[in-house]
């Protein structure tokens, strides 16, 4: 079971890596709005947050934390759906991948063995998801 954790803690670092290696850092970790409006998407980046939010959509006080653990790996498959089919570019595609980066510290910490902390990531990762039409259309 170690050497799943370690393989999938891999492989998070790995998309942290990928999400960073695309452009250079401004110290934000929001993303910047397209001259005050939301950055046009592509199809499958939509697709994959609307699944993303129909999926997480509400948080529930009851869950065990291997329950968050798989609802974390449910959040990676759909993140690396979006990261395999995004034909964005420019700094629309930029601003993309420091969301992407809010949802993965959150992946991150429900990955844990803390429930409080998965709990608190689980409601943060919520958030995130919803604020989606904020920065992207």
């Amino acid at each position: 079971m170690k050497f799943f954790q370690s393989i999938f803690n891999g492989c998070i670092f790995l998309l942290f890596i990928i999400s960073f290696s695309c452009h250079e850092h401004t110290g934000s970790k929001l993303p910047e709005l397209n001259n005050g409006k939301p950055w046009m998407t592509d199809k499958s980046t939509r697709l994959g947050f609307q699944k993303m939010d129909e999926q997480f959509h509400h948080a529930n006080s009851d869950e065990s934390i291997e329950e968050y653990h798989k609802q974390a790996d449910q959040i990676i498959s759909i993140i690396n759906e979006i990261q395999s089919s995004c034909t964005m570019s420019g700094q629309g595609h930029e601003e993309l991948h420091k969301y992407i980066n809010l949802l993965l510290e959150e992946v991150q910490i429900m990955k844990g063995n803390d429930i409080d902390l998965a709990k608190k990531a689980k409601s943060n990762l919520i958030e995130t998801i919803s604020r989606y039409s904020l920065y992207f259309q």
